[in-house]
């Protein structure tokens, strides 16, 4: 059965209270901002959405307008992925992002404040697990990349099963989104971002019922159908063409 963290069991800091039991970790992490978290965030989110539409020309097309929670599925080419993604959304984003990166010592704070999910590399996910599912039953918005990691050369990588794993069994859409032109900005490697355009591109929202009848009966096969599903609808987004897909090609035989 769900757990939910009942209205009245959040407090004016956003704080989830359930009566008398500490909030697990999980609850914790799920907490809706609180009146200072929020009245931070959106001078700060102002501030990054006009600074970026100046010195990036940052275009968004097709901001999705859907009520109630959902999950973004993005592809991840800078550092900067999660602040465009951000800024270009109309409505807060709670990203996913790896435990390692989460713990960093000049960062973590930054991440904290954003209110970030950490999520463990080598599993063991079960407050993370629930964090998610909570954040989406509050009819919140949450943000994953769907590679899994960051790449190197502004090109696709595979699309990781395990990150959509993390949502894959709430009944809620996934909207695709193509981040084209952040690996220009600040490659990896970089520190100081260049003034090159970025556009931030929303794909077609996919709803639960067609990731889930990719493959009735066989979860495994089901959650690899729904991963690559995701992956080919953001390669049409920016133009390129999925790794899947390109391994695919290249595994067939030649023809004579």
């Amino acid at each position: 059965m769900r757990s939910r963290v009942p209205a009245d069991a959040v407090t004016a800091a956003g704080e989830a209270t359930t009566g008398d039991r500490e909030p697990s970790r999980g609850e914790a992490m799920a907490a809706p901002p609180g009146l200072v978290n929020s009245g931070l965030f959106w001078p700060f989110w102002l501030g990054c959405r006009a600074g970026f539409r100046l010195w990036f020309r940052m275009r968004v097309e097709n901001q999705p307008q859907i009520a109630g929670g959902y999950v973004v599925a993005a592809n991840h080419g800078s550092f900067l992925d999660p602040v465009l993604l951000g800024a270009a959304s109309r409505r807060r984003i709670t990203y996913m992002m790896t435990e390692v990166i989460w713990r960093s010592p000049t960062m973590g704070w930054f991440y904290r404040w954003n209110r970030t999910i950490p999520v463990a590399v080598r599993g063991g996910n079960r407050d993370a697990l629930r964090a998610a599912r909570s954040v989406l039953q509050q009819g919140r918005v949450l943000g994953i990349f769907p590679e899994g990691g960051l790449s190197r050369d502004g090109g696709l990588l595979l699309g990781s099963p395990g990150a959509v794993s993390l949502v894959f069994n709430e009944a809620v859409p996934i909207v695709p989104v193509g981040i084209v032109g952040a690996s220009r900005v600040l490659p990896v490697g970089a520190v100081v971002p260049r003034p090159r355009q970025v556009t931030i591109r929303f794909g077609e929202p996919i709803p639960h019922d067609e990731l889930a009848s990719l493959a009735p009966g066989d979860r495994k096969a089901r959650l690899q159908a729904a991963t690559r599903l995701i992956m080919e609808r953001i390669a049409g987004l920016i133009g390129q063409e999925s790794r899947e897909r390109q391994l695919e090609r290249a595994a067939a035989p030649a023809r004579i």
